[in-house]
């Protein structure tokens, strides 16, 4: 059997936007089994992933005894290819021991100034990529990107070393669960709920200008312009803004995925959806808007839902990087460079003209 291994121990988004290739991989290499290294977060995800064969958790949280226990476990076995993909000192530990006969990678590239001079860093260092790696990539760090560098494209290159002939703009992979479907399809017939439009509200918007004051304000403004059922979600989103919404508009907290009285409104908050009821609403949203939840936008690359991103404008190469060529994406700045942060009422206005020109 061809082991083939894949670091992956950080945020929920991350896995999502290298999915494609991991997939393809397990059907081109033929008696291949797909070994993941994730963090525990991301195994709530990859757990439902018929083409994953086994999960190995770790956190750098763990006692020293379980760490030491699963760097063991992963140098037991040898691989035919593996791939260190989330920058994390304890993957490229692991990387250095155990055999593989092709070793893939992604390194970091940072810039420092000495004396008038400029030096480029990488994390692992040059030495390490040509002695560890076959084939590596390398990602600019993000206080020193100047141009956008899209990762997917980085992530194929790497894979592509396999021949499976993949580029930007195929859909990643996120397979769906039937129960949250079925939860999903519950809650629509039960307030006739067609064409609506998806706010997510976490920690990125706790920047906005009177977030506490005239979110509200902007939300019900955008509602007079579309007309369409606006849902807002959350997860454990304990912020003073949102307490503010939550007294503001008909809220129902859906923790246990368990149907209870709904009552149809233009404007709802549906609050701590389990991840895979809430993909169940980004899918068969009319459009989402976040201000750039990663795991949002890469599930958006995979069900082909539609995204407006809201971000600042100095972000705008960074978040470029993330962003998916599969699907309709759009910036909307929250503050510009030259003139700070603009009032939600603006920029929820330009929301409302995309909207309407879907």
């Amino acid at each position: 059997m061809k082991k083939i291994i894949v670091f992956r121990t950080d945020r929920l988004g991350d896995y999502i936007i290298h999915s494609r290739p991991i997939y393809e991989l397990k059907k081109k290499i033929k008696n291949s089994q797909i070994i993941v290294v994730c963090s525990k977060i991301n195994q709530k995800i990859l757990i439902e992933n018929d083409y994953i064969d086994k999960l190995i958790v770790y956190d750098k949280k763990f006692s020293f005894f379980t760490r030491i226990k699963i760097f063991f476990k992963i140098l037991l076995c040898n691989y035919y290819a593996s791939f260190v993909l989330d920058g994390k000192n304890f993957s490229y530990l692991c990387n250095i021991f155990l055999l593989s006969k092709y070793k893939f990678g992604i390194s970091y590239k940072s810039i420092k100034f000495f004396f008038g001079y400029k030096f480029e860093f990488f994390k692992p260092s040059k030495i390490y990529n040509f002695f560890f790696f076959n084939k590596y990539e390398t990602i600019t760090s993000r206080r020193f990107l100047k141009t956008s560098e899209n990762l997917c494209h980085k992530y194929l290159n790497l894979f592509n070393f396999f021949n499976l002939k993949l580029n930007p703009k195929d859909s990643y992979i996120f397979q769906p669960n039937q129960n949250a479907t079925k939860i999903f399809d519950s809650i629509k017939n039960l307030i006739n709920l067609n064409d609506f439009i998806l706010i997510h509200f976490d920690e990125k918007w706790l920047d906005v200008l009177n977030n506490e004051i005239d979110l509200s304000d902007a939300i019900n403004s955008l509602y007079s312009q579309i007309k369409k059922t606006i849902i807002i979600t959350s997860y454990n989103n304990n912020f003073q803004y949102f307490d503010i919404l939550k007294k503001k508009f008909p809220y129902y907290n859906l923790e246990d995925n368990k149907i209870k009285i709904i009552n149809k409104s233009n404007i709802m908050i549906f609050d701590n959806l389990q991840i895979f009821l809430f993909e169940r609403f980004l899918k068969n949203s009319l459009i989402n808007i976040s201000c750039h939840s990663g795991f949002i936008a890469q599930v958006c690359g995979a069900n082909k839902g539609r995204l407006i991103d809201i971000i600042n404008e100095k972000d705008l190469e960074w978040y470029s990087c993330w962003a998916p060529l599969n699907t309709f994406h759009k910036f909307i700045y929250k503050s510009r460079i030259d003139k700070g942060y603009i009032n939600p009422k603006i920029f929820f206005n330009e929301i409302a003209d995309l909207v309407n020109k879907l």
